[in-house]
């Protein structure tokens, strides 16, 4: 087994397909397929089921885990050996689409002006799926909103604030809000179960939604009166003072969110993540938080 068959058998597994993980490599896709199949033959073992696509077989899953630590160690210890102390290689991030569009641009404006030698890029997916590109070493951390009980991930709280109940101006009263269509990201949010636990608590059983995946775009519809929404109180006080929305706050055990950045144990703690976390330690104050 060599290294560029299992970076082969990578990009096959990940991308479901022999034309697009060519692509990808910029092969052809005749030596893609020869090397995958000269890979099955020494094995003496299928690792692929072909059919509309390339989907792991049960064996494939197997060499799928080994194939990724043995390529991330070999990256690594690339990184490790050219790592000259300043900040100046690739650093890739996945955040929640709340915290990529709210505190985040800030902390990376600032990354970028302090290091400007390093590849930054970003990744806007749901927990879930930042988690499992952690797993999988393909980012170097992310920011998730659950607490993760997993002995291969460190994590760090990174902020925490409070989430409150928001309407357009014209509501006088928090009753006024309760029976309004609520704009939220889709099923599986932890806000949006949290909404459902406190409403439900208040007697309110059937919630309408009309579900949007932008924080600005929720906001808008909200001061605009499309509907209410449950949001961190730091996205939306200057349109409070403005008098854009009016906000109502909620007990804390339903109010109280967090936001972790997490890492794969195994990653090595390169110059540029090492600094990254740095500066996150800077911004993760209560009167920062978001």
């Amino acid at each position: 087994m060599e290294s560029n068959e299992l970076r082969i058998f990578l990009a096959v597994a990940k991308e479901g397909s022999i034309t697009k993980a060519a692509q990808v490599l910029g092969y052809v896709q005749s030596n893609v397929t020869a090397r995958v199949q000269q890979l099955e033959a020494e094995l003496n073992i299928q690792l692929f089921y072909r059919q509309r696509g390339m989907v792991l077989t049960p064996a494939g899953n197997k060499l799928l885990r080994y194939a990724e630590q043995i390529i991330h160690l070999m990256d690594e210890a690339h990184i490790v050996m050219n790592d000259i102390g300043e900040p100046s290689g690739p650093l890739i991030l996945g955040a929640t689409h709340t915290s990529s569009a709210m505190y985040l641009p800030a902390i990376l404006a600032k990354y970028s002006k302090l290091y400007p030698k390093v590849e930054l890029s970003l990744m806007t997916e749901y927990s879930s799926e930042l988690v499992e590109k952690v797993h999988h070493f393909q980012l170097h951390g992310a920011f998730v909103k659950s607490e993760q009980n997993d002995d291969s991930l460190v994590q760090e709280l990174v902020f925490e604030e409070q989430l409150v109940l928001i309407s357009s101006s014209e509501a006088e009263d928090i009753q006024d809000v309760y029976h309004k269509p609520f704009l939220m990201n889709t099923k599986g949010c932890p806000h949006r179960d949290r909404l459902e636990r406190w409403l439900k608590r208040e007697g309110i059983g059937s919630i309408r939604y009309l579900e949007f995946n932008h924080p600005d775009a929720i906001i808008q519809g909200v001061i605009s009166g499309l509907g209410a929404s449950f949001v961190p109180r730091s996205s939306i006080q200057s349109l409070e003072q403005a008098g854009q929305l009016r906000s109502f706050d909620v007990p804390s055990e339903y109010s109280s969110t967090k936001t972790f950045f997490i890492r794969h144990k195994d990653s090595v703690m390169t110059s540029e993540l090492s600094a990254f976390i740095e500066l996150l330690k800077q911004h993760s104050q209560p009167s920062s938080a978001s």
